[in-house]
């Protein structure tokens, strides 16, 4: 399959699922199996927030995935620091409108059966022709039908993090 790669060196789409996975470590009340596959996506994903802040790499998200962020984030934290990592997030991300993207996740949402939240994701993935981080084994499998360098965290090497930003 051929991908739909531009500079993948200085950009990439982080889904929710990284970002919420990277602040906050699995619930100890999980199954073991679990439980220790989340804690080695929680690392990887901090390990990714690493990378992209040491190598000055540009994050790209969809608007709306600020308010994601917070709804889930609040699930997991107090409000004060819910909005720390929201407001963090909002100032050091490059963030496209619904307006922008529109069309595309409609294409995509329509041709692929994806939810519509996803289909925002890939369409920015898609339309930027830089790497998707996610650790949604669904926006993972439609990303890569639509051509989009789709990086599913959980079963993912470090080594595949790193070459994929390097």
């Amino acid at each position: 399959m051929k991908f739909a790669i531009k500079n993948i060196m200085n950009k990439c789409v982080l889904d929710s699922s990284v970002i919420i996975k990277g602040f906050f470590p699995p619930k100890t009340s999980l199954p073991l199996e679990i439980y220790n596959r989340e804690i080695l996506t929680h690392k990887k994903c901090m390990y990714l927030f690493k990378i992209i802040e040491e190598r000055f790499i540009e994050v790209i998200l969809p608007k709306v995935s600020i308010v994601e962020v917070a709804a889930v984030s609040r699930r997991f934290t107090d409000k004060q620091t819910s909005q720390k990592i929201t407001s963090r997030l909002y100032s050091t991300s490059t963030l496209v409108s619904e307006e922008e993207i529109f069309h595309e996740s409609w294409k995509i949402a329509e041709s692929q059966s994806c939810s519509g939240f996803d289909s925002y994701f890939i369409a920015l993935a898609y339309r930027e022709k830089i790497p998707l981080f996610t650790d949604d084994e669904g926006m993972h499998h439609h990303a890569l039908k639509k051509g989009v360098l789709s990086i599913l965290i959980r079963l993912s090497e470090i080594s595949d993090i790193e070459k994929t930003l390097f």
